[in-house]
């Protein structure tokens, strides 16, 4: 059986597949045939390799045997495993499937073919492989669990259900399938029923902290705060070293964006922790992101404190500042970092935006400045400096400083947005041609798709060459990516007013005082995702 606890991840996915009770050869013989003597030597020998974990040299040798017996599904079938231990899932798709096609009977070579596919995000077709498997054998308990796991992952709740009650009947006693039987009764949206099986699995489970988190972590991802603490809490009094397990996990579930899930492994942590500075931190973070500011401030503070060279503390702590406008205190926090931290560039980068913020672009510049002689290709120092310029309309220095970037990398979209950007303003006010900033912006879009700006840009590129019809699908687009931000909404307005559409004109028009009056700004956290 795996271990219980592995990551948020895949304890979640549930992707860990069984292959326990199926009639299937032990890869330390050969099965009995009527093959020849040295073929079952080289096949013992291979399986020797891959038990010890030599998964190139294995590949090799059942490569080898492959070439001699070609018929030979079981080399076809262990191959594919080497394949998945060295992480070459497609190349294992295909020595499966050859398995199969050798031995359409064999549950070992579709078992294995049914988890390649769920290591694949694949989730019907390893559903529909363990399907096979059980119609070979029935009675398999990793078979049923496997298809529940499968079903599950499908989206398929009552099916997975109902794949784990039976493998239930077949093995009450199997703690895995308890948990699996649980999370899918979740998910279901049957909660009592999956208490009934977490109280089946802890009376299963015994004493072992391993377990007893593992189920306080499904109560907690399934909003049953409360009923998790008594697990963690007897956990970590069965397990001290439970608080470094339960760390790793809140750090998972921060990184995967679930801060309640955090801030209730975080929270059970209280007293153990206290003078532990990734504790606060990340506690801070969960809080933050949870808008509980206060608490956030004060743990953020606290992990400073504790551990003042840690540079993603004042990052997390500028971040909340800038969010919540107060653009002093973001310069002063950046400022104390700098005394402690000189030679890092992510505060500096930070010190910079925060400058920027405040509309002291000459200090803004002075940073960016400290920052290029420290790392003269950072490309986020270039991108600060360009929205420096797009601040201060200093449109000629921003087309050099455009032209920088993109002689740096031609692949960052940055360079080319700004640089269509500046040739447009330069062309808007000296009423010349706009053909070297549409060729830009296109080359921008090309290189990302996704960013509303460009679209934006194009738009108003299209409009000022005064091709409306074109420029309202641009600005349309840019709207769809970004339904926030009010300007699209405005230059579509005026666009559709040139062709007439009177009644789309006033509905874009309110749109736009609508996301006006909304808007907040939000440049702190989209540059410090950059820095990060």
């Amino acid at each position: 059986m795996r271990s219980l606890i592995l990551s948020i991840a895949a304890f979640i996915s549930l992707l860990a597949w069984r292959t326990g009770g199926l009639p299937a050869q032990d890869v330390s013989r050969p099965p009995a045939a009527s093959s020849a003597s040295s073929r079952d030597q080289l096949y013992r020998a291979a399986n020797e390799l891959l038990q010890s974990g030599r998964f190139v040299q294995a590949t090799a040798a059942y490569k080898a045997i492959i070439a001699r017996w070609p018929g030979f599904y079981q080399a076809y079938s262990l191959l594919g495993v080497a394949y998945t231990q060295m992480g070459k899932l497609e190349q294992a798709t295909a020595c499966f499937l050859k398995a199969v096609e050798l031995q359409p009977g064999s549950a070992e070579a579709r078992n294995n073919l049914g988890a390649n596919y769920l290591a694949l995000k694949k989730f019907s077709q390893a559903a529909a492989e363990f399907r096979q498997v059980i119609a070979l054998s029935p009675e398999s308990v990793s078979a049923w669990y496997n298809l529940g796991a499968s079903e599950l992952q499908a989206g398929r709740d009552e099916n997975s259900v109902a794949a784990f009650e039976r493998a239930a009947q077949l093995a009450p006693g199997d703690l895995q399938v308890r948990i699996g039987l649980a999370e899918a009764r979740f998910k279901a949206g049957h909660p009592r029923q999956a208490l009934a099986a977490i109280q089946q699995a802890k009376g299963i489970g015994g004493n072992d902290a391993g377990m007893l988190l593992t189920l306080g972590l499904l109560l907690e991802r399934n909003g049953l705060s409360d009923e998790a603490v008594p697990y963690f809490q007897d956990a970590l009094r069965l397990s001290p070293s439970t608080s470094e397990r339960m760390m790793t996990l809140a750090g998972s579930s921060i990184d995967e964006g679930d801060y309640k899930t955090a801030l209730g492994l975080l929270g059970a942590l209280q007293g153990r922790m206290d003078n532990s500075a990734a504790w606060h931190g990340m506690l801070g973070y969960s809080h933050f992101k949870l808008d509980h500011i206060e608490l956030a401030m004060e743990h953020l503070q606290k992990a400073i404190r504790l551990d003042p060279t840690n540079e993603d503390y004042y990052l997390d702590l500028g971040e909340l500042l800038g969010e919540n406008n107060a653009l002093l205190a973001n310069v002063a926090v950046f400022e104390s970092a700098i005394e402690v931290l000189p030679n890092s560039i992510k505060i500096r980068l930070g010190l910079a935006v925060a400058h920027l913020l405040t509309g002291n672009l000459e200090r803004t510049e002075q940073e960016i400045g400290r920052v290029l002689s420290l790392q003269s290709k950072s490309e986020v120092a270039y991108k600060v400096l360009l929205e420096a310029f797009e601040k201060s309309m200093d449109w000629a220095r921003m087309q050099a400083t455009a032209r920088q970037l993109r002689q740096l990398n031609k692949t960052n979209s940055v360079g080319w947005y700004y640089g269509a950007l500046s040739e447009y303003e330069i062309a808007l006010r000296s009423k010349s041609s706009f053909a070297s900033a549409l060729a830009l912006i296109q080359k921008a879009s090309a290189l990302d798709s996704r960013d509303w700006r460009t679209h934006f840009l194009l738009g108003k590129i299209l409009v000022a060459e005064g091709r409306h019809r074109e420029a309202v699908s641009a600005l349309q687009r840019a709207i769809q990516l970004n339904r926030d931000h009010p300007q699209p909404y405005y230059v579509l307005a005026r666009a559709l007013q040139q062709l007439a559409r009177k009644q789309e004109a006033l509905e874009a028009m309110n749109a736009f005082r609508s996301a006006k009056s909304r808007m907040e700004s939000r440049q702190f956290r989209r540059l410090l995702v950059d820095i990060r």
